[in-house]
């Protein structure tokens, strides 16, 4: 997706611009992530002052692996997108960290929507807050058979001091 900086800069008002993407070339490879559909981006392009400002959501379905159980879940993602940009270097302000200087006429969005869309995917996913994992003896999943928590196992090395404790008690 490309913006003419300098055409926007001119205009006033807000210009929608909506667009589908394929992002799976950015996450081959990840482990985490299975299968990924179409990016659809949907922004709203704004100028102010020189400064043109791209804001909107990417809203990215996607199949992950579970960290925890290993189970495959869907999840649509809505990742909140702004970036700025200018083709002035006297209207960036020691502040605004954000601002991003072109040179160019038209700026291309490819780089800052693959960025935001990598930082937006969950660090460990996980197919839902209180999932339970797996059984770390037999590797049953405790989200479908709970009853298969694994008994508590005592360290051959310390029976002894376990059989001093139990005897304390009684």
């Amino acid at each position: 997706m490309h913006l003419n900086i300098r055409d926007l800069a001119a205009r006033t008002g807000q210009v929608r611009r909506t667009e589908v993407a394929d992002i799976g070339h950015l996450l081959q490879g990840d482990g985490d992530v299975v299968r990924v559909e179409p990016l659809h981006v949907d922004l709203r392009i704004s100028a102010e002052g020189g400064v043109v400002e791209a804001a909107g959501t990417l809203s990215l379905p996607a199949e992950f692996v579970c960290s925890r159980c290993l189970c495959q879940f869907c999840r649509k993602l809505t990742i909140p997108f702004r970036e700025k940009f200018t083709r002035d270097k006297a209207e960036t302000a020691e502040d605004e960290d954000d601002l991003h200087v072109v040179g160019d006429e038209a700026v291309d969005l490819t780089p800052f929507i693959e960025e935001t869309v990598m930082l937006g995917l969950p660090y460990i996913p996980v197919c839902m807050p209180e999932c339970k994992g797996l059984n770390p003896e037999t590797g049953t999943n405790l989200n479908i058979d709970p009853a298969a928590v694994p008994e508590a196992r005592i360290d051959p090395r310390l029976a002894v001091l376990q059989q001093w404790l139990d005897n304390e008690s009684h």
